[in-house]
């Protein structure tokens, strides 16, 4: 099947999702929307039809699929709008900005009529892993995420303010692929680091288990950097996993590792392989029970 696709939010992920289905033939892109009209010119959609209104653009293009790209806030909405008109919203993590939201989409209403978009289960690492090194017993997993979003004081800069803070934007990051390797976490306590000016997380830690396994995860948004990595110790072995670099080492020896962007190496593959690996409704509703608990 060849599915016609619209985008709806034209931002910086929007660049991955297009780069990403063009290099698929089965996703024809053929509008895109966006309340900036100034979008409308970059050169990877500025021979297509642009519209401002997303439902417009519904109604008048009837696509098979739309990629919801906008900030967390306006994902219920335009997902209720496209199941609507018969379109399957793929809808970038997170689901929503709240819990209450975010349990509609798992409601008779929408559920099992959306795609959740976890970009981190695409990764060349993550892929090889799956294939080539498989794990038994694990004593701990500890994950590190880091974006620079936010200066050293901790005061998230004005235009990384709509995803909603280090937790809601960046435990999907962690959780998608970290549920891969373990089905559901017990004794999940989770702190985070506020900015004093918006109140805003700028750094989480999760800490849980899983059986014997001890899991750690901590996101920072002020250190200045742009690095995600994995450390597991498994089977004796000491497993990292750059995911910043596409690499994988066991025991300090390099036994994987990929080339080209990781961004758009995972939205590339989303495209190239789906559905497969798509989140099942299970796997979602963990990763959502942890990400609103402490709401």
């Amino acid at each position: 099947m060849r599915y016609r696709t619209v985008v709806i939010g034209l931002g910086t992920i929007a660049h991955y999702h297009v780069a990403g289905m063009q290099q698929s033939d089965r996703f024809n892109l053929c509008a895109v929307c966006d309340l900036r009209e100034e979008t409308a010119h970059d050169p990877l959609w500025s021979d297509l039809p642009f519209y401002r209104d997303y439902k417009e653009m519904l109604k008048t293009v009837h696509p098979d699929v739309a990629i919801i790209a906008t900030p967390p806030a306006t994902h219920l909405i335009i997902a209720r709008a496209c199941v609507a008109c018969n379109v399957i919203p793929f809808v970038e993590k997170p689901l929503a900005a709240t819990k209450e939201e975010g349990e509609i989409f798992f409601a008779d209403e929408l559920q099992g009529k959306f795609v959740p978009v976890c970009h981190t289960l695409y990764g060349q690492e993550m892929l090889w892993m799956t294939e080539n090194l498989p794990m038994n017993k694990m004593d701990s997993i500890r994950m590190t995420l880091c974006d620079p979003y936010a200066d050293k004081n901790g005061h998230i800069a004005e235009r990384y303010k709509a995803l909603g803070g280090s937790w809601l934007d960046s435990a999907p990051n962690a959780l998608a692929p970290l549920l891969r390797i373990v089905p559901k976490l017990e004794n999940v306590a989770v702190q985070h680091m506020r900015d004093e000016q918006s109140g805003i997380p700028y750094a989480s830690k999760l800490t849980a288990q899983h059986n014997a396994t001890n899991i750690v995860f901590d996101i920072a948004w002020h250190r200045g950097i742009n690095h995600k990595q994995t450390e597991i110790e498994a089977d004796g072995k000491h497993i990292l996993i750059d995911h910043s670099k596409q690499m994988v080492k066991v025991n300090d020896q390099v036994v994987f590792c990929a080339e080209g962007d990781r961004l758009t190496q995972q939205y590339a593959n989303f495209y190239r392989l789906y559905p497969a690996r798509v989140p099942n409704s299970k796997m979602l509703k963990e990763m959502y029970r942890i990400i609103w608990i402490n709401d």
